[in-house]
């Protein structure tokens, strides 16, 4: 069966009773999409927001697709000790546009010119490396840190990291009535990861969309994420996820719109 969440979660079986829901992978090919991140999170005491806006396009090829993607723009309000990790690890992805290729279940198999991509990447980390602010220069040698660790594979993870929530459902199936056990790793950033468990249920439907709520809870942690799929093209249209840890709490939201 294919993958209901990210490839790292262990899925529990459940009743062969349950009602199964086949989603497609149907991506719109027709019109360009904007992708919207806010995230709003505790940073030195003061809840601050963070956003990163991505244009993206789907284009069929053979058996598969190509996903077109650029961030457009990154902002935050955080103070220094969040902003500057946070800017030091996107600011270097602004305004480069990578095409992934995508199997026809939705899997992300490559990206074209990836070492061009790279060098790229490396370019704008290099500029902030050599920029007068030190907060940002301290950033960027962790993010730099992290670069030289990552293989190939690695690097191909990195840079789709953001569009596979998109993906998450697309070309499987979900189950109606008990819903589906699920146990994963939850708490970053905002603290230690921990197992946490729970269920993904489907909160409700109609002929165009599907809403699925999936709850977990771990030592010290507590995870609650809304989907808004669609039944069309087997997309996440709109995510909401909550993460609680040790009384702080981090709220973010997704969305997939039509460019206008």
């Amino acid at each position: 069966m294919r993958r209901i969440l990210a490839a790292a979660l262990l899925l529990v079986a459940q009743p062969a009773w349950a009602e199964r829901i086949v989603l497609p992978f149907a991506p719109p090919t027709d019109r360009p999409l904007v992708y919207r991140i806010e995230q709003y999170r505790p940073v030195a005491g003061k809840v601050s927001a963070f956003t990163a806006i991505r244009d993206l396009r789907f284009e069929r090829t053979g058996e598969g697709y190509v996903l077109s993607v650029t961030l457009r723009s990154i902002d935050t309000d955080a103070p220094a000790a969040g902003a500057e990790p946070y800017r030091a690890a996107l600011e270097p992805l602004v305004g480069i546009p990578m095409r992934f290729h995508l199997e026809a279940r939705g899997q992300v198999v490559a990206l074209d010119d990836m070492g061009a991509v790279w060098s790229r990447v490396q370019a704008g980390l290099k500029a902030m490396l050599n920029g007068p602010n030190a907060d940002r220069q301290r950033a960027a040698k962790n993010v730099q840190a992290l670069f030289d660790g990552l293989s190939p594979e690695g690097r191909l993870a990195l840079l789709a990291g953001e569009i596979r929530p998109l993906l998450l459902f697309a070309a499987s199936e979900v189950e109606d009535g008990a819903g589906r056990g699920l146990r994963t790793m939850a708490g970053s950033p905002l603290g230690r990861p921990v197992p946490v468990e729970g269920s993904l249920v489907i909160a409700g439907q109609d002929a165009g969309a599907l809403d699925l709520k999936e709850i977990l809870s771990g030592e010290g942690v507590q995870v609650a994420i809304r989907y808004h799929l669609s039944r069309a093209t087997g997309l996440v249209e709109n995510q909401e996820r909550s993460l609680i840890v040790g009384g702080q709490a981090l709220v973010e939201s997704r969305s997939l719109t039509a460019a206008k």
